[in-house]
C-alpha cells in the first residue's frame, strides 16, 4: 500500500505586502498539508487575491500545522492579478460547492417561475444579480429579506447558468454574482423557509 501525502498548491494569508521578486519570507499554516517543493505553488489573500508565484524552499509539520520559508518568485499586478485572482475564486471560492443560491420571496419567485427568467432590479441597477454561498444565507435572509415571514432559496446549478458568474468581496465575504439574466432551468430545486419563534431567519441548506 502506497504511502499517501496532501499536498497544497496555493498559500492564502493577509500578512505579506509589498512583496518582491527574490525574497525569502518565512510562513505558517494551519492543519498538515505540506506545499509542492519542487515546483512553484501560488500566494493568495484570504479572499484570493491573487499575488504572487512562490517556490517553498523549507518546510516541516509541527502539532501546529506547517512552519516554512519560500522564495517570490513573480509578483501579480494589474491585469495580470485581476486575471489570475478571477480564476482562483471561480475555482476555489465556492469550496466545492457544485451550487449557488439565490434567495427570492414569494412574489418573485412566482414571476421567475413563470418566465423562465429571473431579472431583479439589481440587474439593472449593479449590472448582476447577487447570489450567495451556502453560509452566507441566513445571514443575508435577516438583512435583507426581515419584512418577509417567507422566504425561498433557489438552489442553482453554476454550470448550467449561461451568464457569467464572478466571485467577488463584499461584506462577509466572497458571493457569486451573475453577470446576466438568471435561466430558471438552473435552478435545481427551491427551499422555503418560515421565520422562526424568534421573528428571525435560519438558512440550512441540503440540496441533495
Amino acid at each position: 500500500m502506497g504511502f499517501h501525502v496532501e499536498i497544497n498548491s496555493i498559500l492564502r494569508s493577509d500578512q505579506y505586502a509589498a512583496l518582491k521578486p527574490g525574497q525569502v519570507l518565512p510562513f505558517k499554516k494551519s492543519g498538515s498539508r505540506v506545499f509542492f517543493d519542487d515546483i512553484p505553488v501560488w500566494l493568495t489573500l484570504s479572499d484570493w487575491t491573487a499575488l504572487a508565484e512562490i517556490q517553498v524552499i523549507s518546510q516541516a509539520r509541527t502539532p501546529a500545522g506547517v512552519n516554512g520559508e519560500f522564495q517570490v518568485l513573480h509578483v501579480y499586478s494589474g491585469k495580470e492579478q485581476r486575471r489570475v485572482t478571477e480564476m482562483f475564486r471561480r475555482m476555489y471560492a465556492g469550496g466545492g460547492d457544485p451550487f449557488i443560491y439565490v434567495l427570492m420571496p414569494p412574489a418573485t419567485l412566482r414571476q421567475a417561475t413563470d418566465s423562465g427568467i429571473y431579472a431583479p432590479e439589481s440587474l439593472a441597477s449593479e449590472k448582476f444579480i447577487h447570489a450567495s454561498p451556502s453560509d452566507q444565507l441566513t445571514r443575508i435572509a435577516n438583512k435583507y429579506y426581515s419584512n418577509n415571514d417567507t422566504v425561498y432559496v433557489a438552489v442553482v446549478c453554476k454550470t448550467k447558468v449561461t451568464a457569467p458568474i464572478k466571485w467577488e468581496p463584499a461584506t462577509g465575504g466572497i458571493y457569486p454574482h451573475i453577470y446576466g439574466e438568471l435561466n430558471m432551468d438552473a435552478v435545481e430545486k427551491t427551499m422555503t423557509f418560515l421565520k422562526q419563534e424568534d421573528n428571525t431567519f435560519g438558512i440550512t441548506v441540503n440540496p441533495a
